[in-house]
């Protein structure tokens, strides 16, 4: 088990601003010693989870890009929400993510993505996580939880202000997670990214949300009244096009956007 936590450790050490790492920066960032390092790192490279450049730098190998594409695949999260994001990105025309959560460690990751088809877009890399937070995906995801759990868990989390419009007061976040939660979508301006607005739905099949879905917009197409507009739309798809796990109950029908 040791073992297997170590090369977990490993594997976690490259980041985005990191994405290649030395032997010794490795051996550093994991808290091993060279040696241990060394031989969990060969390991690893001969079933292809990380590559050895000539000079000897390590990055993570191809095997996880087949395994990522494994986890989208068969993700209950991108399923069930397959006919509303294709409904949503004809409509729109703009960002549209699909972003997971994780209740273990409260974090959200970018599980899909659907480009916008105008020049001026915005983009999130498939596979980047990040803490739940203030924002629209985190907001949303948290009005999906029963009011006493979202309570009692905003003033836990840790919030970072990201842009000067960041919501970082736990009472404030509280408060916009309700409103998300009366009207059904969640919307930021700037909060997360300047010049960014988005709005989101929580996706939930039974329990707690799975994620959300969100379109992402340029601040400059993200007026009030449109993402108000858009909101209204995503809470009806996610009311009409979202099946249960065992299937849609009878008499539900679905709605355009």
């Amino acid at each position: 088990m040791q073992s297997v936590n170590r090369a977990v450790d490993i594997l976690l050490a490259f980041n985005a601003a990191h994405p290649e790492l030395t032997l010794r920066e490795l051996a550093e960032t994991v808290g091993l010693p060279l040696s241990s390092t060394h031989r969990l790192a060969r390991t690893l490279v001969e079933r292809g989870f990380l590559r050895q450049d000539d000079w000897g730098t390590y990055a993570l190998g191809t095997r996880l890009l087949e395994l990522g594409g494994l986890v989208s695949n068969s993700s209950p999260l991108i399923s069930v929400t397959a006919d509303m994001v294709r409904e949503i990105a004809g409509h729109t025309g703009e960002t549209i993510l699909i972003a997971g959560v994780n209740w273990i460690d409260n974090s959200v990751v970018i599980m899909s993505r659907v480009d916008s088809v105008h020049p001026l877009s915005v983009a999130s890399p498939v596979g980047k996580r990040s803490a739940l937070a203030s924002g629209c995906i985190g907001k949303a995801v948290l009005s999906g939880l029963d009011v006493e759990e979202s309570d009692a868990l905003i003033p836990r989390i840790h919030l970072v202000r990201r842009t000067p419009e960041t919501v970082i007061d736990p009472d404030t976040l509280i408060r916009e997670v309700a409103l998300a939660r009366r009207r059904g979508y969640a919307t930021d301006s700037n909060e997360y990214i300047p010049g960014v607005s988005g709005v989101a739905v929580p996706v939930a099949v039974g329990g707690r949300p799975l994620g959300a879905v969100a379109v992402i917009v340029p601040a400059t197409r993200g007026s009030k009244a449109r993402l108000a507009e858009i909101g209204a739309g995503l809470a009806d798809l996610a009311a009409t096009t979202i099946e249960p796990l065992g299937g849609r109950p009878p008499g539900r029908t679905r709605k355009s956007l």
